[in-house]
């Protein structure tokens, strides 16, 4: 998918979505499509749609993503509602392990949400926050 159709997509979508601390969930997307490489930049465009359950995945096929992009985009998205830094880190191991071209389309886009959480982390209304520092390693190893 162009970069530029992808955007339009998440601008679309995410629009009024607001993180917990109040801040539009856009202001991240676009810094972490901006640190993305080209190849990728779709894929970070759309890092956060498939978690508002605004879009279906045939949806997204349906306007040009291809499957690698569809796949790195499953690896991004967080299922699991638990809040602890095993299962946050467990989540990026997936990431890190994860093979092909969606495996590298996740790891690159993975890396850029992760520097950007890192100087704009979320604290989530129970305190909690990822280790985003660790991850970043994890990832930055594979």
């Amino acid at each position: 998918m162009e970069s530029s159709h992808a955007r339009v997509i998440a601008e679309r979508l995410l629009a009024g979505i607001r993180e917990p601390g109040g801040t539009p969930l856009l202001a991240h997307v676009r810094r972490v499509a901006a640190a993305a490489p080209p190849e990728a930049r779709a894929v970070a465009w759309l890092h956060e749609v498939l978690e508002t359950g605004r879009v279906s995945e045939q949806d997204l096929l349906r306007d040009g993503l291809s499957s690698d992009e569809l796949r790195a985009l499953r690896l991004l998205t967080r299922t699991s509602g638990s809040r602890t830094d095993s299962a946050y880190l467990a989540h990026l191991e997936l990431i890190a392990r994860a093979a092909g071209h969606s495996g590298e389309l996740a790891r690159l886009v993975k890396l850029a949400d992760l520097e950007d959480r890192q100087l704009h982390p979320v604290v989530r209304p129970d305190g909690w926050a990822p280790p985003y520092a660790q991850g970043r390693l994890r990832l930055q190893a594979a």
